[in-house]
């Protein structure tokens, strides 16, 4: 066996005072170092500044950190994707752009320690409107009628207050004595675990995959795992998140698991 690439993502976000947050996504691979950081308003969301760090490694140690000066304004939210893009337009690298979509992820997870911040009256108008909001999104959110747990149970009354989330992702590609490729992937984060494992064949089709959710809202979340069979056969290089959603389950899969396995695609093409 042998182990060809690794890549981890850590996403944090902190309340740094009554009026903003901090939210920055730390990323190495077996390549590169990067690091993207948002400061943004609490009430609105809105990005008072953004930058970008680009570290060097063993034998140039350098720490470059470049202000992406066209985020400034742009709600890091739900919505905001055609903003955020046009604003991150100066970032050649596509990779690079996805550790502040990763930062808008984590705001968004984090949102639920800001309700009376963000307009709302307590927390259970704010888990209703997530419900209306979201409604056949994903697997917890196209089966209402049949959980057991809402949002605000499972997470509890005592809320946070500095920390609000983090979360980590990994993927591992290997390569085995037979030649076919190996990919691992982990996500784990203040609410879920959940892991995914492929194996491809020398033409890059798969020939297994599993995945399970170790820890997420209600038990209805745990059968979307069963839809990674949907990927037997086929050949996931190239192929765009859509696709993989629909393959996943779409409004019955778990969105936490097509990233997890989107990010395994994206570890194929580098």
């Amino acid at each position: 066996m042998e182990c060809l690439m690794q890549r981890h993502w850590h996403t944090t976000i902190m309340r740094e005072n009554e009026q903003h947050l901090m939210a920055e996504t730390a990323y190495l691979d077996s390549r590169i170092e990067r690091r993207a950081v948002m400061r943004v308003e609490i009430d609105s969301l809105k990005t008072v500044e953004a930058w970008l760090e680009r570290l060097g490694r063993p034998g140039d140690m350098l720490e470059k950190r470049e202000y992406i000066e066209g985020l400034q304004g742009v709600p890091a939210y739900l919505g905001s994707g055609s903003q955020l893009k046009k604003g991150m337009q100066e970032i050649e690298d596509e990779m690079e752009r996805s550790l502040f979509n990763e930062c808008v992820i984590g705001i968004v997870q984090a949102e639920t320690f800001l309700f009376m911040e963000r307009g709302y009256n307590s927390a259970d108008e704010y888990s209703k409107s997530w419900e209306d909001f979201y409604a056949g999104s994903c697997r917890y959110y196209s089966n209402l009628d049949k959980i057991k747990v809402s949002w605000g149970d499972y997470i509890g009354r005592t809320g946070r207050k500095k920390n609000l989330f983090n979360r980590s992702k990994s993927q591992q590609l290997m390569h085995d004595e037979k030649g076919d490729l190996i990919i691992n992937g982990s996500l784990i984060d203040s609410f879920h675990q959940v892991s995914s494992h492929l194996i491809l064949d020398q033409d890059m089709k798969v020939i297994s995959a599993h995945g399970q959710l170790l820890r997420a809202p209600d038990k209805v979340c745990f059968d979307a795992a069963t839809a990674m069979n949907n990927l037997i056969g086929k050949s996931l290089y190239g192929t765009s998140k859509k696709e993989l959603a629909n393959l996943l389950g779409a409004g019955q899969g778990c969105v936490h698991l097509i990233d997890l396995v989107y990010d395994s695609v994206k570890t194929l093409q580098l």
